[in-house]
């Protein structure tokens, strides 16, 4: 992978972790104060949204299944290095409560891991035919 096509990968992983953050930002209440189930599905949301960006983002540029973890990696620094700040100062940047920043930090962390655990599928060879 060239800087350029590096560089590229990273802008759009922080502009999904911006979008992400101005979401969480506006409706973070009803998405981590209303119950385990309401959780759950965001969870579940994020951890497809970002799989199929991955997969989208990989066909745009052309990009060959084994290089589906690097650029994975790629894309998640930008959010993950951005959520350290955004944790760190969770009450204040989303207005909810201290306690909230756990779920928060769950769904961010379950998001990443769907990620990779897609990438890792991606990446993987091809099984040569049964005869």
């Amino acid at each position: 992978m060239t800087r350029r096509e590096a560089a590229i990968y990273a802008l759009i992983g922080f502009g999904v972790w911006l979008s992400g953050a101005v979401l969480f930002r506006v409706s973070g209440a009803l998405l981590f104060e209303n119950g385990p189930i309401v959780l759950a599905a965001a969870a579940l949301g994020v951890a497809v949204s970002v799989c199929v960006l991955l997969k989208a983002t990989m066909d745009w540029r052309g990009a060959a299944p084994a290089e589906a973890v690097t650029i994975a990696v790629v894309m998640a620094l930008p959010g993950l290095l951005g959520d350290v700040a955004y944790i760190l100062a969770f009450p204040q940047i989303t207005g909810l409560a201290p306690a909230t920043a756990g779920p928060y930090a769950a769904l961010i962390i379950f998001g990443n891991a769907a990620l990779l655990a897609f990438a890792l599928w991606r990446a993987r060879p091809e099984s040569p035919p049964r005869p």
